[in-house]
């Protein structure tokens, strides 16, 4: 990349480990209605919108509508995260290394605005000046919406972005807005392919690194 315009961060299991929370929250509403929640059932839903969640867990049993299920998730998870957040290693020097270098960066998430916040405000100041949470779009990952509305909050072009990623939802939403593409696995594998770069760890990664990933064609 000739140069590095912006970088687009997804949160869960890129910037925080937080996909434990997510599936214990998961569980521990559906065990109260008497059914049954399984770590396979939790990971199948890591990248999807909340809607895609509040659906997967009514499908079990649990009464209620999706926003009321999506709000006593978000509020378990949220709880969780002002008693410990789980950063990714590596994650907050990039996000400090790349904000002392005069990248901008968004985060670009499924997830809630009031969890967003929190992590936000944990993060270096003035690192993070765009966000995209599942209030924003109409049209959550895989589909590009929420990258290409990032750059455009931005003031970028998305072909001079670099897109961070952990799940196969997250990155082809990511490859489809025509982001350079990043994915370091978390809590599913990944396989290698080549419409992304794949790193095991953000740990010791930098700004030059992001900058020397390849371009997608502009079309």
């Amino acid at each position: 990349m000739s140069e590095l315009r912006a970088v687009l961060w997804d949160m869960d299991g890129t910037l925080i480990a937080s996909e434990p929370s997510w599936i214990l929250a998961q569980r521990t509403l559906v065990e109260q209605h008497g059914g049954t929640w399984s770590d396979g059932d939790g990971f199948a839903l890591i990248g999807s919108d909340m809607e895609t969640t509040a659906a997967a867990i009514s499908a079990k049993g649990v009464p209620g509508s999706a926003e009321d299920i999506s709000r006593v998730l978000t509020e378990r998870v949220a709880d969780a995260l002002r008693g410990e957040i789980r950063w990714r290693p590596g994650a907050v020097a990039l996000v400090r290394a790349l904000r002392d270098a005069g990248v901008p960066q968004a985060i670009v998430t499924t997830s809630p605005m009031n969890i967003v916040e929190i992590v936000v405000a944990a993060l270096p100041a003035g690192a993070i000046s765009v966000l995209v949470t599942e209030e924003s779009v109409e049209r959550g990952k895989p589909d590009p919406q929420p990258y290409l509305l990032a750059a455009q909050r931005l003031g970028v072009k998305i072909h001079h972005c670099v897109a961070i990623e952990d799940s196969p939802t997250g990155l082809q939403a990511a490859v489809r807005s025509g982001a350079a593409v990043l994915a370091v696995p978390c809590d599913v594998p990944i396989e290698l392919n080549r419409s992304w770069a794949r790193v095991d760890t953000l740990e010791g990664l930098t700004v030059t690194d992001l900058a020397d990933l390849p371009l997608q064609s502009e079309q």
